[in-house]
């Protein structure tokens, strides 16, 4: 059972715990816990991609959605305001589908309209009132974006620019060595900051976590730098963990798809192209049964060749293979698949640590094939899917593995809401390994 609440609208709540989501993926969703006076009652009252549960422990963000389990909220708490934004494109452009289920099914659908340039919107509040809680659709759009709003309700933000991922930046340029993708967010700050440790949940890393500088000593006896205070919102190098939420990236005029592993063997990179008809284009250095080679898809999606592949058969090393990719609309989705190549010895993706990058020139989102049994005969991987958005370039991971001993490539299908399908092992056999012993 669901009920409509337009805006200005309220709803007396049971007063159990709420479950909020939003439509469609790739929205950021955050809540204030804000007290009687309007304001909150320190930065900690703000939960965010960067900071996932209240200080209550009553408000929690996983998976893209928001959890509220009312009891629990502390009685400093007035109301609790819940928002969404976006960190590319207005949500004049988007069609947001909010709903806010409540313990037993019954659901609240709030309908947000009347906005265009806004790039963060307050979707609703969850407000005390005699000792019960109500919900209100509040639909109030903010141009200033999410530091904006959380200025407004008393959050103290770091708003000194900072340069996202400038280490990846000049690396896409470069074509060098590549980061390592099991670190987290990139340095940027002058002084060498502690690297910080791999992401282990789906919330992308705290990148407060790499602004923490070493104790280094300054000239004349002056006093180290220390980071600015208040909450900082940018995301730089976000990895996809188990069970993490898609991510939207800015869409630059070109997309690169790093597939990288540890030397001492070798992978191969190709890509399934799935175009608007329905129609999937395989862009790969070898041949599949009754698929040919094919290293480019016009002048849209190339094949790079070998990049950085250092020692292979010592080691000592990472090596990658690039595929780039300039977003057009016939294009729906970029399917990565990692292969292990010919005569490459035994070696599963967990032991090669073997990953996928996607960089827009300035930031990167890596989904790591950390969840690979230990198998040296799984040949195939995806670990995740590409979306062409007018918002953006959603990522979404996936992870998927062969059977075991399979030369089979996996196979990519439009569904008819604009998702894209992967079934492994259902597509041309590969023509490449020449050692089948």
């Amino acid at each position: 059972m669901s009920s409509v609440i337009g805006k200005g609208g309220n709803v007396a709540l049971g007063g159990g715990r709420l479950h909020v989501t939003v439509a469609p993926a790739g929205i950021d969703l955050s809540v204030l816990c804000v007290r009687d006076h309007g304001k909150v009652g320190d930065d900690s009252d703000f939960v965010f991609y960067n900071q996932p549960v209240s200080p209550d422990g009553a408000v929690r963000l996983t998976d893209g959605a928001i959890s509220i389990d009312l009891p629990s909220v502390g009685a400093v708490t007035d109301r609790l305001v819940v928002a969404a934004s976006v960190d590319n494109g207005v949500f004049g452009g988007i069609p947001l589908a909010v709903r806010i289920t409540e313990d037993g099914g019954l659901a609240h659908d709030l309908p947000i309209t009347g906005l265009s340039s806004e790039t963060t919107v307050i979707l609703g509040e969850v407000y005390r009132r005699a000792n019960s809680w109500k919900l209100r659709n509040v639909a109030q759009g903010y141009a200033t974006g999410l530091a904006g709003l959380a200025t407004d309700f008393g959050i103290s933000v770091d708003d000194e620019p900072h340069s996202a991922n400038t280490a990846a930046a000049q690396h896409c340029a470069s074509f060098g060595t590549p980061p390592d993708p099991y670190q987290a967010a990139p340095q940027r700050f002058p002084s060498p900051p502690a690297p910080p440790a791999a992401s282990t949940s789906g919330s992308p890393p705290d990148p407060r976590a790499a602004q923490a500088f070493s104790p280094t000593s300054s000239p004349q006896g002056i006093p180290p730098q220390t980071p600015p205070p208040g909450v900082n919102f940018s995301k730089g190098a976000v990895t996809l963990t188990k069970n993490a939420p898609p991510v939207l990236l800015e869409k630059s005029p070109v997309i690169r798809l790093r597939v990288a592993w540890a030397s001492g063997t070798d992978y191969e990179a190709y890509a399934l192209v799935v175009l608007n008809t329905g129609e999937v284009v395989h862009v790969a250095t070898f041949d599949a049964k009754d698929t040919p080679a094919n290293p480019q898809y016009r002048d849209l999606v190339r094949h790079l060749g070998d990049r950085g592949r250092g020692h292979v058969r010592s080691g000592g090393g990472q090596a990658e293979e690039i595929i780039e990719v300039r977003f057009a609309p016939e294009i729906v989705a970029i399917v990565p698949v990692a292969y292990s190549a010919i005569n490459n010895g035994t070696g599963s993706f967990f032991k090669y640590r073997v990953s996928l990058a996607i960089e827009n020139g300035a930031d990167q989102v890596v989904i790591p094939a950390d969840q690979a049994k230990k198998s040296s005969w799984i040949f195939t991987c995806v670990p995740g899917i590409v979306y062409n958005r007018p918002e953006g370039v959603l990522i979404e991971r996936l992870e998927l593995y062969s059977k075991r001993f399979s030369e089979f490539r996996p196979a990519a299908f439009l569904r008819p809401d604009g998702r894209v399908e992967v079934k492994m092992d259902k597509g041309p056999i590969n023509q490449f390994k020449a050692d089948r012993t």
